[in-house]
C-alpha cells in the first residue's frame, strides 16, 4: 500500500512537470527598424519575471517563455518600447522615439522644443552629476562643450567660468546668470545642488541675444525642481567624507635641506666675489664648507633658536602644521507632489565643508519653496522663495607664509605665547597667527519670484506672463585682530565691522503667441524688463583697546574709532520681440530685436539695440534623406550682444574725503579721485556661429559641432593716464577684438546588453582671440598689460632663457659683462652683447590654453553603476604658461632668510644644472620662469549600487542608492607648482608670496553617501 502511494506521487509530480515542461513556448524573432534595418543589441525581456535576452547582429533572437499569455517587452535607446504577445516567428518593427528631439529646453522667456532650436544651446541635467561631491554649482558645469570651467581651491569649491574664451580686456567675462526667468546677479554658492533640475547654456549670440546687454559672456539658464502631479514623496540625499590635497610635485625644503643651504648661500656668496675678481680658471676658489660637521652647519644659521632647534633635531614642517585631512558632510531633504491644479516642491539642506586649511570654513543652509496653483483653465500662479545663509567665519592660516617659514624657529604651536613673527624677523609672520582672530562672516540672502499666467481663452496659443522678483542680501563680516595678531600689535587691537546690504528687484510683461497653420508654426515673444538695483555700505573701526575681551562687540572700548559709509544705484530697462518660424518641420528660422537702457552710461550714450538671426534646415525631413535612424539639421546664427561691465558710475567724475587737521581743529575736505567720461558707451559684440547637429544608428551616436567668430568693437578699457594728469585711470572705448573657435560634442551608446550599458561623452573646445585695434596704431602695445595688436589678449612678454651660464663660459670670457656663472643667459635679441627692457624682451607665450577636452563614461551592470570623467586644458608648445619661478627656483626675496622649493636642485659650482641659478644670485635683470600648465585630471569619479525594487517594496521605499565618490583623485602633468588648473598667485613685497591665504591646489575627496526617496 505504501508502494502504491508513492509510485503514485512519484507520476502524479512527473506529470506536473512535464505539463510545466510542455505548456513553456519557444520563440524566435527578428526585430528591425522603420528601414528595414535589423536593430542590434535590442533587449527582449519577459514581463514580470528576469529571463531574457538581446538580438544579435541581424536582429535575430530566441528564448523559451513561460506560456503563449506571456509578454515580450522590446526595447532599443532612442526607439519606442513595444509590448507584444510570443508568436513562433514573431517580427518586431520599432518605432523612432522623438522625445529627445521634442524635449523643452529653456531659451531664455520661454521654451522651445530641441529640435527646433536654430542657435548653440547645451544642456546639464543635474540629476546626471547627483553621485559627485559638487559644493558650488559652478562643478557641475565642467564636461559641458563651450564652457570653460577652471576651479579654485578652498572650502567653497568656487570656480571661474567663461563661455567661448575672453573677449573682453578690462570688464568679466563671467557669463550671465538666469534662474527661473529671472536675471540672477548673486553668488552662485547660494545655490543648494539638489533644487536644480536642468542647467542650459546660451553660447551663440542668436541664443543669448533676448538678454541684449547682458549676454556678451553668454547666458546660463538654472531652472529649479518644480511638484510632480502624483501623491507625496520625501527624497533624502546625504554623504560624509574627506578631503585634503591633490598630487603636487611642489614640496618645500626639510630642516636638514634648509640648514645646508644656509652654508651654501654663504659659500656661494663667497664664491660670487671671487668671481668679481675675474679669474680665467676654478683655482683659488673658495671651498665649500663641510656640510657633515652639524656644529659647523649650526653656526651658519641666523639666530640662536636655529642653532639650538637644528642641534637638538626639533624642526618644524609648517605647511604640514596649517593643512589638514578636512571632513565634509552635506544633507538634503525634498518634498513634492501636488494634484492636477496644484503643485509643491519643498527642501531644506545644510552643508558643512572644512578646506584643507586650517580654519577654512564654508557652512551653508537654504530653504526652498516653490508651489504652483492652477485657479483655472486661463490663470496660473506659482511662487519660488529661497533663503539661504552661508557661514565663512574665521581667518585661515596662511599657506603661503608656512610655505617660506624657516623650519628651526622655536615650536610655539597651540600656545599662548606663541612669537607674531618667527625669529622676530616681519617678513616671517608666524603662519598659524591668523586663526587667532576673532572672525565672524555671515551671508543672508532672500530671493523670491512670483509669477502669473494668463492663458487667454478667446484665442488659443495666446499668454501673457507677468514676473516680479526681489532678492535681499546682508552681509556683515566682524573681526577682532587682537594685540597678538599682525593686524592689532600696532594699534593695541583693531576691531572692525563691515556691513553691506544690496536689494535688487525685477519685473518682467511676457506676451507670447503660438500657434500652428497647416505647414506653418509661429512662436512669437514680446518683452518689457525693469530692474532696479541699490545697496549700501557701512564700515566701524576702532583701534586701542584696555580691555580685548569683547572685541567687535564693544567697540565702543577702543580709543580711537573710525566711520565710513557709502550707496549706490542704477537701473535698467529692456524691450525685446522675437519670432520664431518653422515650416514643413524642417525649416526653422529665429529673430530677436531687444533695445536696453542702461543708467551708468553717458547721457547720450545710455541706449543701444541689438538685433540677431538665425535659421535652421533639418536636413533628415527632406524626402531625398528621410531616415528614421538618421537624424541631421544644419544651423546659421548672426547677432550683436552689449556688455556694461564698466560700472554703474564709470561715465561719472566723483569724489572721495580726506580728513586733516586745520587751525588745531579736524576738518574733512573733497577732492576729485576718479575722472569722468560723458561719452562712455556701450561694447557692443557682433558674432557668427555655424552649427551642425547629428544623430545617427538611432541615437546610438549623436552630438553637435559649431564653428563661431566673435568681433568685438568699443571694447570697455580702464585706460592708464600720466601721471601728470592728477588721475591713474579712466574708463573708454578704445579697442577692437576678434575672437573664434570650435565647440564639439559627440554622445555614443558603445553597449547596449540586457544586464549592462556603456555610454561615452566627449566633449572639446578650442578658442582663439587676438586684439585688432587698441588705442589707435596698427602696431599699438600696452606692455604693463600684456595687450598687443595681432597678438592674442593674454600675451607673455618677458626675456627668454636659454640656458644657465658656466664657469667655462665665464673663464674664456663668453659671459655678458656684469653676469657671472649660475645665472640664466637671457637670449640678446638685439646682438649687442648686453641686456636691456627695450630691445630685449618679446613675446615668449600666452597665458591662454590651447584646447580643452573631457570623457566622461557611464558604465552600468544590473545594479551597479561606475562612472569616471576626465578634464583636461592643453597649452600645447606655447600657450597655457604661467610663470612660476617661485615654485622651480630659489627665491628672489630674502633667499638667505626663506625657505625655498625643494623641487629643483639649486645651480652650485660643485654640481651645475641647466634650468635653475645659484641660491646666492643678483643678476643685473630677473626673468620670469614659465611653465607650460597643461594636465589631463581624473576629475570625478564614482561607484553606486540600487537596491531592487523587489526588496524596497516590502519596506515601502520608492528607490535607495548607496554611493562611493572622489573628486580630483589625481591629475597628471609636468607642471612644477602646487597645482597647473590654479596656477600661481601674486607676489607680495615682503615675501614673495600672496598675502592672501587663497589655498594654491585643489582638493580631493572620498564621500560616501546615501539616497531614498519614499
Amino acid at each position: 500500500m505504501e508502494s502504491f502511494k508513492c509510485k503514485s506521487l512519484f507520476f502524479a509530480f512527473m506529470w506536473i512537470l512535464s505539463f510545466g515542461l510542455y505548456s513553456q513556448v519557444s520563440v524566435k524573432g527578428n526585430v528591425v527598424d522603420e528601414s528595414n534595418e535589423p536593430v542590434i543589441g535590442a533587449s527582449i525581456q519577459v514581463k514580470g519575471t528576469g529571463e531574457g535576452t538581446v538580438t544579435d547582429y541581424d536582429g535575430n533572437f530566441s528564448l523559451t517563455v513561460p506560456s503563449n499569455e506571456s509578454t515580450l517587452i522590446i526595447s532599443y535607446v532612442g526607439m519606442k518600447t513595444q509590448e507584444v504577445s510570443p508568436a513562433p516567428n514573431l517580427r518586431v518593427i520599432l518605432q523612432t522615439d522623438t522625445e529627445l528631439l521634442d524635449e523643452l529646453v529653456v531659451v531664455g522667456y520661454g521654451t522651445m522644443r530641441k529640435k527646433d532650436l536654430t542657435g548653440a544651446v547645451s544642456r546639464v541635467t543635474v540629476d546626471d552629476k547627483s553621485l559627485q561631491a559638487n559644493v558650488n554649482l559652478s562643478q557641475v558645469l565642467s564636461g559641458v562643450a563651450g564652457i570653460n570651467i577652471q576651479q579654485r581651491g578652498g572650502a567653497t569649491g568656487e570656480s571661474s567660468i567663461s563661455i567661448r574664451g575672453q573677449n573682453t580686456l578690462s570688464t568679466s567675462s563671467s557669463p550671465l546668470i538666469v534662474v527661473d526667468g529671472i536675471i540672477y546677479d548673486g553668488s552662485i554658492s547660494n545655490f543648494n545642488i539638489n533644487d536644480i533640475e536642468t542647467i542650459d547654456v546660451l553660447k551663440d549670440a542668436s541664443a543669448a541675444a533676448v538678454y541684449g546687454s547682458r549676454s556678451k559672456n553668454g547666458v546660463i539658464l538654472i531652472t529649479t525642481k518644480k511638484g510632480k502631479n502624483e501623491k507625496p514623496q520625501v527624497s533624502v540625499d546625504a554623504y560624509y567624507g574627506f578631503q585634503d590635497m591633490t598630487n603636487t610635485p611642489m614640496r618645500v625644503m626639510n630642516g636638514e635641506e634648509f640648514a645646508i643651504r644656509m652654508v651654501d648661500w654663504q659659500w656661494q656668496s663667497d664664491v660670487y666675489k671671487w668671481y668679481a675678481t675675474k679669474p680665467t680658471s676654478a683655482a683659488g676658489r673658495p671651498a665649500r664648507p663641510d656640510i657633515t660637521n652639524r656644529q659647523l652647519v649650526a653656526t651658519y644659521l641666523k639666530t640662536p633658536e636655529e642653532q639650538n632647534n637644528y642641534l637638538n633635531g626639533e624642526p618644524i614642517d609648517w605647511v604640514k602644521e596649517v593643512t589638514q585631512i578636512a571632513p565634509m558632510q552635506n544633507f538634503n531633504i525634498g518634498l513634492n507632489g501636488g494634484s492636477e491644479n496644484s503643485k509643491y516642491y519643498l527642501s531644506a539642506s545644510y552643508s558643512d565643508i572644512e578646506g584643507i586649511q586650517l580654519n577654512d570654513n564654508f557652512k551653508r543652509f537654504t530653504l526652498r519653496s516653490n508651489l504652483e496653483s492652477k485657479v483655472n483653465n486661463w490663470l496660473t500662479i506659482s511662487t519660488n522663495l529661497t533663503y539661504t545663509l552661508t557661514d565663512q567665519s574665521g581667518e585661515q592660516a596662511n599657506i603661503h607664509y608656512a610655505r617660506v617659514a624657516t623650519p628651526w624657529a622655536d615650536n610655539h604651536i597651540g600656545k599662548d605665547d606663541y612669537d607674531i613673527y618667527l625669529t622676530n624677523e616681519l617678513f616671517q609672520p608666524y603662519p598659524l597667527v591668523f586663526t587667532y582672530a576673532d572672525n565672524s562672516n555671515l551671508n543672508h540672502t532672500f530671493f523670491g519670484i512670483g509669477r502669473a499666467v494668463v492663458d487667454f481663452p478667446f484665442l488659443k496659443g495666446l499668454k501673457f506672463e507677468f514676473d516680479i522678483s526681489d532678492r535681499y542680501n546682508t552681509a556683515g563680516n566682524y573681526t577682532y585682530w587682537n594685540s597678538r595678531t599682525p593686524g592689532g600689535m600696532a594699534y593695541g587691537g583693531r576691531a572692525t565691522k563691515v556691513h553691506t546690504e544690496s536689494n535688487k528687484w525685477l519685473m518682467n510683461n511676457i506676451l507670447s503667441y503660438t500657434e500652428t497653420f497647416g505647414n506653418h508654426s509661429i512662436y512669437g515673444t514680446l518683452l518689457y524688463s525693469l530692474d532696479k538695483l541699490s545697496g549700501n555700505a557701512s564700515t566701524l573701526r576702532a583701534d586701542g583697546f584696555d580691555n580685548e575681551t569683547l572685541g567687535y562687540n564693544n567697540m565702543g572700548l577702543g580709543l580711537t574709532p573710525y566711520v565710513a559709509s557709502s550707496a549706490y544705484e542704477e537701473s535698467n530697462i529692456a524691450y525685446m520681440a522675437r519670432i520664431n518660424y518653422t515650416y514643413l518641420q524642417r525649416y526653422l528660422f529665429t529673430g530677436t530685436v531687444r533695445r536696453d537702457g542702461f543708467s551708468g552710461f553717458g547721457k547720450d550714450h545710455k541706449w543701444a539695440t541689438f538685433p540677431s538671426l538665425s535659421f535652421g534646415w533639418v536636413l533628415t525631413e527632406e524626402p531625398f534623406m528621410n531616415n528614421p535612424a538618421f537624424y541631421l539639421k544644419t544651423r546659421f546664427s548672426y547677432g550683436v550682444n552689449g556688455n556694461q561691465g564698466s560700472g554703474r558710475y564709470a561715465s561719472l567724475a566723483t569724489m572721495s574725503n580726506l580728513g586733516y587737521v586745520y587751525g588745531g581743529d579736524y576738518a574733512v575736505g573733497l577732492y576729485p579721485n576718479k575722472l569722468g567720461n560723458s561719452e562712455l558707451a556701450w561694447e557692443r559684440t557682433t558674432s557668427n556661429n555655424v552649427g551642425v547637429d547629428f544623430s545617427f544608428l538611432n541615437d546610438r551616436l549623436s552630438g553637435s559641432i559649431d564653428a563661431y567668430l566673435s568681433n568685438t568693437d568699443d571694447v570697455l578699457v580702464r585706460r592708464q593716464l600720466p601721471a601728470t594728469s592728477g588721475y591713474a585711470n579712466v574708463w573708454d572705448n578704445v579697442a577692437e577684438l576678434q575672437t573664434k573657435g570650435i565647440d564639439l560634442e559627440i554622445r555614443s551608446l558603445n553597449v547596449n546588453r540586457k544586464d549592462f550599458t556603456w555610454n561615452t561623452k566627449f566633449t572639446f573646445g578650442l578658442d582663439r582671440d587676438k586684439i585688432t585695434k587698441l588705442y589707435g596704431g596698427e602696431s599699438d602695445a600696452d606692455v604693463a598689460n600684456g595687450w598687443f595688436v595681432g597678438k592674442p589678449i593674454q600675451a607673455i612678454y618677458d626675456y627668454q632663457i636659454e640656458k644657465v651660464w658656466t664657469e667655462e663660459e665665464f673663464f674664456a670670457g663668453e659671459v655678458y659683462p656684469g653676469w657671472y656663472p649660475g645665472q640664466f643667459k637671457l637670449a640678446d635679441l638685439d646682438g649687442s652683447n648686453s641686456i636691456d627692457a627695450v630691445n630685449d624682451r618679446s613675446i615668449i607665450g600666452y597665458k591662454s590654453p590651447s584646447y580643452r577636452f573631457g570623457i566622461e563614461n557611464v558604465l552600468r551592470y544590473k545594479d551597479f553603476t561606475f562612472s569616471f570623467f576626465i578634464n583636461s586644458i592643453q597649452g600645447g608648445k606655447n600657450r597655457f604658461m604661467a610663470n612660476n619661478s617661485d615654485n622651480v627656483n630659489p627665491l628672489i626675496y630674502y633667499p638667505e632668510r626663506q625657505n625655498v622649493s625643494a623641487v629643483n636642485p639649486y645651480w652650485s659650482p660643485e654640481a651645475p644644472t641647466t634650468n635653475t641659478t645659484g641660491i646666492y644670485n643678483n643678476p643685473p635683470i630677473w626673468s620670469g620662469i614659465y611653465q607650460n600648465r597643461s594636465f589631463i585630471r581624473l576629475q570625478d569619479v564614482s561607484l553606486a549600487y540600487s537596491f531592487p525594487k523587489q526588496l524596497l517594496d516590502r519596506i515601502n521605499i520608492n528607490s535607495c542608492q548607496i554611493y562611493l565618490s572622489s573628486k580630483n583623485p589625481y591629475v597628471w602633468t609636468k607642471w612644477q607648482g602646487w597645482d597647473p588648473e590654479i596656477g600661481t598667485t601674486g607676489s607680495d613685497s615682503k615675501t614673495g608670496y600672496s598675502s592672501t591665504s587663497t589655498f594654491p591646489t585643489l582638493t580631493r575627496n572620498v564621500i560616501l553617501g546615501l539616497r531614498f526617496s519614499f
